[in-house]
């Protein structure tokens, strides 16, 4: 028995060595990698970036872990990724041999980790991201990042590379980052952007073109950018327009998107779509959201939304629970309707059926 234990540990050593190789060497081929990370527009923003540096002629390899994860080749194809288990930061070795393989010069990667110390090892173990990416601090995961913005920025700070580049658009946590970048040898580059929820994802993005010698005119805008599946989007409902939210996921994101889409809202119905496994998001709404926003309805749906008409109501705020999607987008019967909370679930049924046009 102890020479099998001895043999299955030398075996797995074995393994971990080759991973180590494997993954040093799969790194040293790319010109750059852009490690992104933030609370919102993560996605968005590594779509953004390969948009950008593809045009211009480079040759990307960009893995996006939103609300469908996937890759998109060399070529511009993008495959799902299917997982057979909960989603693990080794995700990302398997990637980087992946880019290698098809002679990627530049891996953009989103962060897959919430946790700061699974971030700091994705980013120093196994991404090594030199051109890395903060896009914004708002408040979200605070069960893991912390309560505070300070604590979520401090969070967010593990993946600052050393000796590289850190772009972000968080203009009010610009000098706490400079900060840290500055004790790591690196440069800290700040994002401006312009009018509308979201801009600063397009700075970044050309920011980082730009660095890499692509003229202005050049440049693409968030227009030519493929957008992913859930995307902020209205659709006509009859008499009525459904505003898609789901996927801004934090509170302070769906509240810059909600008045920039629908500055005056006048009879607004708001379906929030619960996860059994995020009260905190539903806390963090009933703080930062729902004092700001006024609806004549709320309806909540998807899983364990008796529990957060309980919280809701805890917190002052009236609420109905819908059985389903379809019987949550009947009673919202006001001329505006937005959807936020979590794009998974039941969400992610309602936004596949309005795409497909199946209502």
């Amino acid at each position: 028995m102890l020479v099998i234990s001895l043999l299955l540990f030398a075996g797995y050593l074995a393994w971990l060595l080759w991973e180590g190789y494997a993954n040093r060497r799969a790194r040293r081929t790319f010109r750059h990698v852009i490690h992104v990370n933030g609370i919102r527009g993560k996605t968005a923003t590594c779509r953004l970036i390969d948009a950008q540096l593809r045009q211009a002629g480079f040759k990307v390899f960009t893995k996006t872990t939103g609300t469908a994860p996937l890759y998109i080749d060399t070529s511009g194809a993008e495959h799902p990724i299917r997982r057979r288990g909960p989603a693990n930061i080794i995700e990302q070795a398997a990637i980087l041999r992946r880019a290698r393989r098809e002679g990627a010069e530049i891996l953009v990667v989103e962060c897959m980790a919430v946790a700061p110390e699974l971030q700091r090892v994705a980013q120093e173990k196994i991404v090594q991201g030199d051109w890395n990416v903060i896009t914004n601090v708002r408040y979200d995961h605070v069960f893991e990042m912390g309560e505070r913005l300070e604590d979520i920025a401090h969070s967010l700070s593990a993946v600052i590379p050393r000796s590289g580049v850190l772009f972000t658009g968080d203009e009010n946590f610009f000098p706490f980052f400079e900060e840290q970048c500055r004790a790591a040898g690196t440069q800290a580059v700040l994002c401006r952007g312009g009018e509308g929820a979201g801009s600063e994802n397009l700075a970044i993005a050309q920011s980082i073109a730009r660095r890499l010698g692509v003229p202005q005119e050049r440049l693409l805008g968030a227009e030519d950018c493929r957008q992913e599946f859930g995307a902020c989007k209205r659709y006509p409902l009859g008499e009525r327009q459904f505003l898609n939210l789901f996927s801004a996921n934090d509170p302070q994101s769906s509240l810059l998107l909600l008045r920039e889409q629908f500055p005056q809202p006048g009879e607004l119905t708001l379906i929030y779509n619960h996860r059994l496994d995020r009260p905190d998001r539903l806390l963090l709404f009933i703080r930062y959201f729902f004092p700001y926003v006024s609806c004549q309805k709320l309806i909540v749906m998807g899983g364990g939304r008796r529990l957060a008409r309980r919280l809701l109501r805890r917190a002052g705020l009236e609420a109905e629970t819908a059985p389903s999607w379809r019987a949550a987008l009947e009673r919202a019967d006001t001329p505006l309707v937005a959807g936020i909370g979590n794009i998974k679930g039941w969400a992610c049924q309602m936004i596949c059926a309005l795409e497909e046009g199946s209502l």
